[in-house]
């Protein structure tokens, strides 16, 4: 484990986090065209992968956040998908396709309702409307050979992040597995995943927990500010302030080979 001023920067980046995310972000009235022509920058790509931040969007857009940033992605992509995640069937050990509440953002639950389908993974489900077909909904280890998230990689998926405080992608775990960082330790979760109202079956995946020592107090929280600002100076990350909503748009393999570089020079890159 890190020691001296690299383990005082994991944790003052931590508790830095999650202050900033109880702070309210700052938006002025913003014209509706400018997200869409930023939008149709991206338009030539089929399939999207997003993280929406509904509030910013609120307050700038004085709209429905849900069905105005849905028209406006529908409009441009033919495949939506966003992260349906579970992380409470490591307690539960019970995943309902249908029933099981995505946990992360108010986004991903209004969206269940509109999905074309769901991935089988109980802990880090993905919710696709549209005709992408992930080949293995369901892989023995959720960011191992033959995942949703090697798919999306070789793929080279689009992200976007429309009202994040920051860069967002859950394909970060996926570095992180690849590189196997010494702050995580493989760990198997069993239960029962439920089709439909009476279809279930037991199922079993590998992920990962963070073993870093502090994470018993407060889960450690990657530097997203740091990642962001390297991202963006390496040409992989575009950048849009439209009166305080901030747009985020990057490739998924882009940003992979550029963490297994940071990574390969510095393992706890992400944390500190």
């Amino acid at each position: 484990m890190p020691k001296g001023i690299k383990s005082l920067k994991i944790i003052y980046n931590t508790l830095r986090y999650n202050y900033l995310m109880r702070k309210k972000s700052v938006t002025a009235k913003s014209d509706l065209r400018l997200l869409e022509d930023v939008l149709d920058r991206y338009s030539e790509q089929n399939t999207v992968f997003v993280h929406i931040g509904l509030s910013q969007i609120k307050s700038a857009y004085r709209v429905n956040p849900y069905d105005f940033v849905m028209d406006v992605l529908t409009k441009r992509f033919e495949n939506i998908i966003t992260p349906g995640f579970t992380p409470s069937f490591r307690k539960t050990s019970l995943y309902h396709k249908k029933y099981s509440r995505p946990e992360y953002g108010m986004f991903s639950w209004l969206f269940l309702g509109d999905a074309t389908y769901r991935t089988d993974d109980p802990i880090y489900s993905l919710l696709v409307r549209g005709s992408y077909d992930f080949e293995n909904s369901y892989a023995k280890e959720t960011f191992g050979v033959g995942s949703c998230f090697e798919q999306l990689d070789k793929d080279n998926i689009l992200c976007l992040n429309i009202g994040t405080k920051w860069a967002v992608s859950s394909q970060i775990h996926f570095s992180e597995y690849k590189n196997m960082v010494p702050y995580i330790n493989k760990a198997e979760y069993n239960g029962i995943i439920y089709y439909d109202e009476h279809k279930h079956k037991d199922i079993s995946v590998v992920n990962y927990v963070n073993n870093y020592w502090f994470n018993k107090f407060v889960s450690v929280i990657w530097n997203r500010y740091k990642i962001s600002r390297h991202l963006l100076k390496s040409g992989i990350l575009d950048y849009y302030d439209l009166d305080g909503v901030r747009v985020y748009a990057f490739k998924l393999r882009d940003l992979r080979v550029f963490l297994d570089e940071k990574l390969g020079k510095d393992p706890y890159y992400l944390l500190t």
